[in-house]
């Protein structure tokens, strides 16, 4: 795990690359789409997880599994978990509020087209699975927005091929999403 530090006055961030945190639910449902790539580009498989809190109380924590597939398309799968997951301990949230194990159906949407709207912005989208696979919400410091930017950063991480030892790079691209307006991506 990461801790980035360098984000601005009351931002926390903590970002894991290839060794998730074990948080693990079942999914209730999976929301899918397909991107078509123009090229097959072989990559390695990634792992990434974010967990984000920016003052006053905005909080998200989302990860994603990449899997390299010789294929013509990308497959986007977000894993929704029942709404009133599991507590978590030992979050970057506000003590006051609780967070809950999972990806809330209410975000599952959000996460599926933001990470769509990223890639298509891209110029190059990898071909195979990404499925984001872990989550957390808090009751009170989640919304939209703030799971657009988690989502946001994890896509540009990802096709950054970004490794543990490029700590300015993480921190630039997590740095670069947070300042961006609320309703930019």
């Amino acid at each position: 795990m990461i801790n980035i530090n360098n984000i601005g006055k009351l931002k926390k961030c903590r970002v894991w690359l290839e060794e998730l945190p074990l948080y693990e639910y079942k999914p209730a449902k999976v929301l899918s789409s397909i991107l078509e790539t123009s090229i097959c580009m072989s990559r390695e498989n990634q792992k990434i997880a974010i967990e984000i809190f920016v003052a006053p109380r905005y909080y998200a924590f989302l990860g994603a599994e990449y899997v390299y597939k010789e294929s013509n398309n990308l497959e986007i799968h977000v894993n929704v978990s029942n709404d009133s997951g599991e507590i978590i301990t030992e979050t970057l949230a506000l003590p006051s509020d609780k967070v809950h194990l999972g990806i809330s159906n209410e975000y599952a949407q959000t996460i599926l087209n933001t990470s769509m709207e990223v890639f298509m912005k891209l110029s190059v989208i990898p071909s195979g699975i990404l499925t984001f696979n872990i989550g957390g919400f808090s009751d009170y410091g989640s919304n939209q927005v703030i799971f657009k930017k988690v989502t946001s950063i994890i896509v540009r991480l990802l096709v950054s091929n970004i490794k543990n030892t490029e700590i300015d790079k993480i921190e630039n691209i997590v740095k670069n999403e947070v300042d961006k307006p609320l309703t930019d991506i």
